[in-house]
């Protein structure tokens, strides 16, 4: 812009023009500057914080489908949990046999229909137990009073027990009074299957005597007949299982088997 002659007569209206051209020249590309950096700052701060937000949102789904796998494996886990109770408690259940004194006592089976099998006992206080080698019965002793019961898959129960003993010269004894006026007497213990009909137990019978000789019977679970095995006696008897040759049953330390007919054999 052309500098006014000082002898104009608007000299100075002139002068006061240029400076305000001038100034305008300088000033707006100065603001022009700044609203410029001051926009593309902000760019660069939403952009920043875009880039940083998405991160975010990366990680927080990837979290999320994370808890997501968790969930569904925890699902899984208990749903398998369910279904392995659910099998054994089709698998296994029990039922309750009363002893001739009351007591209750929770037999154990597993299957259904002609595939029950008997487990055992699981409440066993004061009480032993044998099963059969088809599973399909259980003898059940009280070790308070000697009573047995045997009970067989289809929760029928019969006591067994031997009540009255009659002598050879006709007197009877019975189980009730003899443990009453002798409490440590062995009426019948340790009942044992030698098969699926007979049974044998330790007893000091015979004899009512302090002798404190054991002998062993044979009941048949069929007719309900009580035999003496002969001969078989000694001061400690236990049995071991039921094998082809009988039931293996050491008497003072001698093995020998008990058979189905009574018999003992080596």
């Amino acid at each position: 812009m052309k500098k006014p002659s000082i002898f104009s007569k608007d000299y100075d209206r002139k002068i006061k023009k240029r400076k305000k051209v001038i100034l305008s020249l300088i000033i707006i590309p100065i603001i022009g500057l700044i609203i410029f950096l001051k926009i593309d700052f902000k760019g660069l701060v939403n952009k920043g914080a875009t880039t940083t937000s998405s991160k975010d949102e990366v990680q927080k789904k990837s979290e999320e489908v994370s808890q997501q796998q968790a969930n569904a494996q925890k699902a899984k886990i208990a749903q398998a949990a369910i279904a392995a109770k659910a099998k054994a408690s089709a698998d296994k259940t029990s039922f309750i046999a009363t002893m001739p004194n009351g007591q209750k006592v929770t037999v154990e089976y597993s299957g259904a229909a002609a595939n029950k099998t008997i487990k055992g006992i699981l409440n066993a206080k004061d009480v032993s137990y044998d099963i059969s080698p088809s599973k399909k019965l259980i003898v059940i002793q009280s070790t308070k009073n000697q009573d047995i019961i045997y009970v067989d898959i289809n929760k029928t129960s019969k006591d067994i027990t031997r009540k009255i003993y009659t002598s050879s010269n006709n007197q009877d004894y019975s189980k009730e009074e003899q443990l009453k006026n002798s409490p440590n007497y062995i009426w019948s213990i340790t009942p044992k299957f030698i098969d699926e009909d007979n049974i044998a137990y330790v007893s000091e019978l015979p004899w009512m005597n302090e002798k404190k000789v054991q002998y062993i019977w044979k009941l048949n679970l069929k007719d309900n007949v009580h035999m003496q095995v002969q001969p078989a006696s000694g001061m400690k008897i236990t049995f071991g299982n039921s094998t082809a040759k009988g039931l293996e049953t050491n008497i003072d330390g001698d093995v020998v088997y008990v058979t189905a007919l009574g018999e003992v054999t080596k």
